[in-house]
């Protein structure tokens, strides 16, 4: 049985979904607003505007100067910050719960009246810059955009949250200007508090700061399909004297989908914990791989199932790769016996259950998935968590993970 809590729930006439949620055992609160203003939701050519819309919501507004918001939160006791990605962009407070109206009162007021001139968009610009700069230093984060661009061909998801170089510079105010206007507007918002609070007096108060401002006209979502992928593709990229690493990358369904559950327990069934198959194949069985992982993000459209290892200098990256097809080869022709799915039902479970522990890690996933299509959603996962048989997983095996849909990139050592 599914252990998600039950919020109150309120949408306010101007479309702000408000989710508050009493959790007495402690004097805490957490306040999450979560906008549908992601790196998914930029115009083409127009790479990096979610994520420096993010930095400019820090410069402050006139009733919180700039340096305001970060130093009242610290003289109150509390801790606040915010993050892009790709489907949404977050912003979070957690506070003394005496001192719960304070987050309330900021996001209303940068929601309402964010300033955004010309200087303080150039100064935030050169940060993007330099934070792009950063990304393109780092061999890493290289190796995964290259198997992003690889894997996908149109999707947004191909592209960096922080932006492309050439996209940042020929940024204008002006754009800036139109994404906050047309996306950090109350219907394309949900507002989450979690802690030791007052329901009655939460939704009374969000009602009064948040409701006069109006609703936006919100532009569709362009469909973004992906072509068919019909044989593999590769890239190779070298950087210093990097250890040999390989990304296997393949195409998976969006985190509603009905076989996302199965998805995710393949990914804990391959990469968590020294008993996963990846681990005992690669670390302690052949040994040729230091870390090895299996991930896949929830994200709100079809994305992408991460299979990664960095191996031990002069390991054999082909080999690597041809290996790890045959452990998915494996999973499809041969049912996950029983104790070993449950195991890993159970890992799953009691992640969940251990970003349930704080108050922020509920308002999180409340605010999270009524982004997918309602907060209701996460325990439809976890009810599908249960359900799946062994024979599933070997289903989504064979479905997504076929060896000509695969994209691999490679990252070796600069050639002596």
């Amino acid at each position: 049985m599914s252990r998600v809590p039950t919020p109150i729930e309120v949408t306010l006439p101007n479309g702000l979904v408000v989710l508050v949620l009493r959790r007495d055992h402690a004097p805490i609160v957490a306040t999450t607003l979560l906008y549908g203003a992601g790196s998914l939701h930029e115009p083409d050519g127009h790479t990096g505007l979610a994520h420096l819309m993010e930095h400019m919501m820090f410069r402050g507004t006139p009733a919180y100067p700039q340096g305001e918001i970060d130093s009242l939160t610290g003289r109150l006791g509390g801790v606040n910050n915010a993050v892009t990605t790709t489907d949404y962009a977050a912003y979070y407070f957690v506070l003394p719960s005496e001192h719960w109206r304070v987050p309330l009162e900021i996001e209303a007021d940068r929601m309402a009246a964010c300033p955004i001139d010309v200087e303080s968009f150039e100064t935030e610009r050169r940060v993007a810059l330099e934070e792009r700069k950063m990304f393109q230093d780092d061999p890493e984060a290289m190796l995964d955009e290259t198997v992003d661009r690889l894997a996908l061909e149109r999707h947004p998801y191909r592209h960096p949250v922080v932006g492309l170089r050439e996209d940042i510079e020929r940024m204008t105010f002006g754009d800036l200007r139109a994404f906050y206007e047309s996306h950090y507007v109350p219907n394309n918002a949900v507002l989450a508090v979690a802690g030791d609070i007052d329901e009655d007096q939460v939704v009374a108060e969000a009602g009064r700061l948040f409701g006069t401002i109006e609703a936006g006209a919100l532009a569709p979502i362009p469909s973004h399909a992906e072509p068919p992928q019909t044989s593999p593709r590769h890239a190779e990229i070298q950087h210093g004297a990097a250890p040999p690493q390989a990304v296997l990358a393949y195409h998976t369904p969006s985190a509603t989908h009905d076989d996302a559950p199965a998805v995710e327990l393949l990914a804990t069934l391959l990469g968590v914990g020294r008993t996963c198959r990846l681990y005992k194949r690669f670390v302690a069985g052949d040994g040729v791989a230091s870390e090895i992982s299996a991930t896949r993000l929830f994200q709100k459209e079809p994305g992408l199932f991460y299979i990664a290892g960095t191996l031990h200098p002069g390991a054999d990256l082909e080999q690597f790769e041809g290996d790890v097809m045959r452990v998915l080869e494996e999973l499809a022709r041969e049912p996950v016996p029983r104790d070993e799915l449950a195991k890993a039902t159970e890992q799953i479970r009691t992640d969940h259950e251990l970003g349930r522990e704080t108050c922020l890690g509920l308002a999180g996933a409340l605010a999270f998935w009524e982004t997918l299509g309602g907060w209701q959603l996460e325990r439809e996962f976890e009810t599908g968590l249960a359900n799946v048989t062994g024979e599933d997983v070997a289903r989504v095996v064979e479905t997504y993970f076929a060896p000509d849909t695969r994209s691999v990139a490679w990252l070796t050592p600069v050639d002596e």
